[in-house]
């Protein structure tokens, strides 16, 4: 006598074994994921920090930049100063972070998380100031752990 096809017992026994290797890897493609929107974050004040160092070797001042809110874009006035630092024409938008500096003799360059962009009750912040001294604070102190690092 020919058997065809599986048994419902041979059946269930690979639904279980793919159900414990979705479990295992969903959390760590989830983490993988949150830690490359974080890299978006630290990329983005690294380049404004960068822009900030080469506006002040031409006008001896650091410019202060109106923090961006999202996905919403900066106008007028107050895009305008993003757009002297090179930003052309209008600052960053992320749907992770916001971003600002502070300007004059000194500056510090901070990306916010948005509220639960990152997952849910995600906040936390990353900086980098005119002496490339680097912190982090709450989620980006996981996402990013070497950011606040100095080398």
């Amino acid at each position: 006598m020919s058997k065809k096809g599986f048994t419902l017992v041979e059946l269930m026994v690979v639904i279980v074994i793919i159900g414990v290797l979705a479990a295992v890897a969903i959390p760590r493609l989830m983490a993988a994921a949150d830690r490359a929107r974080a890299s978006e974050g630290t990329n983005t004040i690294g380049a404004i920090a960068r822009m900030q160092h080469a506006h002040y070797v031409e006008a001896t001042t650091y410019i202060e930049l109106p923090t961006t809110t999202g996905q919403t874009a900066l106008t007028g006035t107050d895009a305008a100063p993003w757009g002297i630092l090179g930003f052309d024409p209008t600052p960053p938008t992320s749907r992770f972070f916001n971003f600002g500096s502070s300007g004059g003799t000194t500056f510090t360059v901070t990306a916010t998380i948005v509220t639960n962009s990152l997952g849910q009750g995600n906040t936390g912040t990353a900086t980098i100031n005119n002496l490339d001294e680097r912190t982090t604070t709450g989620r980006m102190q996981i996402l990013a752990p070497s950011w606040g690092v100095n080398n």
